[in-house]
């Protein structure tokens, strides 16, 4: 979660011209050192990011099975990587109530 202060201040910035929208996208997941993309994300703030990729700001992990897509600061892989991992274990785990069987007789990873 991002701390409201880091929010009015991009807001801000955006609103005196100094920052665009797809800057304060960067920022913002630098702020929080990773975003996971779980669903849609608008293709401005995905080109955006991507454009932070190729330019060495910011690091991507593609989408794999369960875990989602993540962009995320290169210093911080290791949160990233975490994160990923409890949301797949969540949406396993989600699966699993539905179905209604045991996760750990799953052939599931």
């Amino acid at each position: 979660m991002v701390p409201q202060n880091d929010i009015e201040r991009l807001k801000d910035l955006m609103d005196r011209g100094l920052m665009t929208a797809a800057q304060a996208n960067v920022e913002l997941v630098r702020i929080k050192r990773f975003r996971l993309v779980i669903g849609i994300l608008p293709h401005d703030a995905r080109k955006a990011l991507n454009e932070a990729v190729k330019r060495g700001e910011l690091k991507r992990m593609k989408k794999d099975r369960y875990k989602p897509e993540c962009y995320y600061h290169p210093t911080f892989a290791y949160l990233a990587n975490t994160a990923r991992q409890m949301h797949a274990q969540r949406t396993i785990e989600s699966v699993a109530k539905v179905a209604d069987f045991n996760p750990a007789l799953s052939p599931l990873p």
